[in-house]
């Protein structure tokens, strides 16, 4: 699917049904560039009085005219639309506001509720209100005091003091990193730790811990089956790293979440399915990405937030090209700048199952995470020390 015509459909989406059409309910309805130029300027206008800052002038600026050509190039031109990473930026800003897949700020471990973008989804978000709570809690940021940002990417709670995040990501807070069979080679920066706090407005305090060890880490993909097109994506490989966190005397650490297992009788290990509406809770891993983060060029406390983005599976365990190991599965949600190490949770039945590790994407709104149901030996032995 070309990127006009993904967003194509998805800026129709609000027009057709919403959420309910997520699931494929008919073709949706033309964009409406006038509406959804509103919307944007309405969610503009709305993020200042929310944050009580004032968006930087010529940023708005820059969206809101780059953001009415790339609209413009949809509706005239569908899949044939020519759109660059700018307009593709731009587009997303777009459908953060208008409700078809909105980011939302985390505050006290809740989505902001008073965003107009979230009416869409909101019924959904609200009866997992406990569930979704543990999962806030359980997300953290990715400390690198050494790194332009000051953070890497997303780590979440899967044990007492112990954490899952991409092995990308601990490449980015290690010396000289390699592994083995299992086994990591390299040292952790001095100050790398995790920050389950880390919300707009600066979050709860006290929900700092420093990353003391590796566990252990997923496989290395075969070299002939390195991605053709996507630098460092390999669908041989585990893009996964479990790392073990330093006790602090008098605060707790967050509540492990539930993962999805593929040994489950239960479920067969077919939870990750096609179709499946899903929710992402990270933040922001890089001063790059394959779509940029707009709405941080107008506000800069908005940096390195944590965020919730719901959303939909694309595609299925089994079903992406060239995943010979059944771990690979895709989604459609914002990811901004990458999210690397992000979690990936079922929306449906209780809420509260980790499906996935999301841990890359392209422009055209492709994001891939490791379906953790086809990876369970895998996980368990990193957890278990290699």
């Amino acid at each position: 699917m070309s990127v006009g015509s993904t967003y194509e459909r998805l800026l129709g989406e609000s027009q057709s049904g919403g959420l309910e059409h997520a699931g494929g309910g008919g073709a949706p309805s033309p964009p409406d560039p006038d509406r959804l130029m509103t919307q944007l300027s309405d969610e503009v206008g709305r993020l200042e009085e929310h944050l009580g800052e004032r968006a930087d002038p010529e940023a708005r600026e820059r969206l809101m005219r780059g953001a009415e050509y790339a609209l413009r190039e949809v509706v005239d031109h569908g899949a044939d639309a020519q759109l660059g990473m700018r307009d593709v930026a731009r587009l997303e800003a777009v459908v953060h506001s208008d409700g078809t897949r909105p980011v939302l700020f985390v505050e006290d471990d809740f989505f902001d509720v008073t965003a107009p973008a979230v009416a869409t989804w909101a019924a959904a978000l609200s009866r997992i209100k406990a569930e979704l709570r543990t999962v806030c809690r359980a997300a953290g940021r990715v400390n690198d005091p050494s790194s332009l940002l000051g953070y890497q990417g997303t780590a979440w709670a899967i044990d007492e003091g112990v954490v899952v995040t991409n092995y990308h990501v601990l490449e980015a807070i290690s010396t000289h990193p390699s592994r083995t069979d299992g086994q990591f080679g390299g040292e952790l920066k001095p100050g790398v730790a995790v920050d389950f706090g880390a919300e707009v407005g600066g979050g709860p305090p006290n929900r700092v811990f420093r990353i003391s060890r590796v566990l252990g880490v997923g496989r290395a993909g075969a070299p002939e089956r390195a991605h053709p097109t996507v630098p460092r994506v390999n669908f041989d490989g585990l893009d996964l790293a479990v790392l073990q966190l330093d006790r602090v005397s008098g605060r707790p650490f967050p509540t492990p979440v539930e993962v999805a297992r593929g040994d489950d009788e239960a479920t067969r290990g077919a939870l990750a399915s096609r179709g499946r509406k899903i929710y992402i809770v990270g933040f922001p891993g890089s001063a790059g990405s394959t779509s940029p983060d707009v709405f941080a060029e107008l506000f800069a406390g908005v940096k390195g937030v944590k965020r919730l983005t719901p959303g939909v599976l694309t595609e299925g365990r089994g079903e992406v090209d060239e995943d010979e190991r059944r771990w690979i599965i895709s989604h459609d949600a914002s990811t901004l700048g990458g999210s690397s190490g992000s979690l990936v949770v079922d929306l449906e039945a209780e809420g509260r199952k980790v499906l996935g590790l999301h841990f890359a994407g392209v422009p055209d709104r492709v994001n891939w995470a490791h379906g953790l149901e086809g990876a369970t030996p895998e996980l368990d032995a990193a957890i278990q020390g290699g």
